[in-house]
């Protein structure tokens, strides 16, 4: 539930307009007692210094991830090109080094372009399409052999129901 902050008239939301800081609004969240528990368990594990630290950092994480939705919607209706968001889990260290590679290496390209382009060459490189074309047609391939096996074998079993071929 948010709080709601008092409206004492224009100086007011002037002085607010012009103040700096982390904590310059409050919210209230109500929890269960099970939640809370969890909530201080990171905090007595010591991952987290206190209850608000854990907070922010899930509301910055949901804030994120729903900025992170909206932006394909955004590129979707401004770029010419079928493309597809697909997110990319990366350490931090590789994140930081594709990042000074698109600055220092590749005129300040975007990390998501540096990757798109990164993957381009390797599936150039690694022909995964001819890869992938092979695999399939091994794995129908299989198939179809599954399917003429167990053919024979109702077959086999036909002939001996009928007298042809003895046990």
């Amino acid at each position: 539930m948010f709080d709601k902050p008092e409206d004492h008239g224009p100086e007011e939301r002037a002085r607010r307009a012009h103040r700096i800081g982390p904590e310059d609004e409050r919210i209230a969240v109500r929890c269960n007692i099970r939640e809370l528990q969890l909530v201080d368990s990171f905090v007595a594990s010591g991952e987290f210094r206190n209850r608000s630290e854990i907070v922010r950092a899930a509301l910055q994480n949901f804030l994120r991830e729903r900025a992170a939705q909206a932006i394909p919607a955004a590129r979707a209706l401004a770029s010419p090109l079928d493309l597809v968001e697909v997110p990319v889990r990366l350490r931090e260290e590789e994140v930081e080094t594709l990042q000074a590679y698109g600055e220092l290496a590749s005129n300040g390209q975007e990390l998501a372009d540096l990757l798109a382009q990164l993957v381009r060459r390797g599936e150039l490189e690694l022909k995964v399409q001819e890869t992938v074309g092979r695999h399939r047609a091994s794995v129908k391939g299989a198939a179809e052999a599954r399917d003429r096996l167990r053919a024979l074998g109702r077959t086999s079993e036909e002939l001996e129901r009928k007298g042809v071929v003895g046990r």
